[in-house]
């Protein structure tokens, strides 16, 4: 995982640290459905996946930049894979955010479930 957090670079850790943010509102909203509990969701939501934007649009441009400022490596034949491998380690901080909110939807979505059966009981009942 440190391994993983490295490659991102700093942008990685702050999509970790929206996307727990996210777990957790997801989580208490899993763990008590209302519908008030929303909001703070769907803010988060919204806030981490820009934060993987923009991480990720980082991490490009970092590669792009590096890559053609570095004589030895602009004028290397092996420059396409130097990129390829740059472009692999940028795909991280997507992979880190996205699977959070995956996992951040899919308790909303059990949270969602249990808020309706909460709904139709009490009309129900």
């Amino acid at each position: 995982m440190i391994e993983f957090m490295r490659l991102g670079g700093f942008s990685s850790w702050i999509v970790l640290l929206f996307g727990l943010i996210t777990l957790v509102a997801a989580g208490l909203y899993l763990w008590r459905p209302e519908q008030r509990k929303l909001g703070i969701l769907r803010g988060m939501t919204v806030a981490t996946a820009f934060s993987v934007l923009s991480g990720l649009s980082a991490n490009l441009a970092a590669v792009m930049f590096n890559v053609s400022q570095n004589p030895k490596w602009a004028k290397s034949p092996d420059m396409p894979l130097l990129v390829m491998t740059g472009i692999g380690e940028s795909l991280t901080t997507a992979i880190l955010g996205f699977t959070v909110l995956s996992v951040a939807w899919l308790l909303g979505a059990i949270g969602n479930r249990r808020l309706v059966i909460q709904s139709d009981g009490m009309l129900a009942g």
